[in-house]
């Protein structure tokens, strides 16, 4: 049996941030330019935008940042 490519807390963390992503990618692109011609693609460039900010921050830089603190502090 081959082993699963993500764990199901990382994939249900994953899931969570792409959904809030893609929520507010939508709302700052309707607010911003309303519905446009070229509306997919603000969007999807939106979306991977703030996809890879929250994710890389919340997923790496906030636990690594915890990790060295604590191992300093000890």
């Amino acid at each position: 049996m081959p082993k699963p490519f993500m764990k199901p807390q990382l994939r249900r963390k994953l899931q969570i941030i792409a959904v809030l992503s893609l929520l507010l990618a939508l709302a700052l692109e309707l607010y911003t330019f309303g519905m446009a011609s070229d509306f997919p693609l603000r969007l999807l460039r939106s979306f991977f935008v703030l996809f890879m900010l929250v994710a890389l921050l919340a997923l790496a830089i906030v636990p690594g940042v915890s990790k060295a603190a604590n191992k300093v502090l000890k």
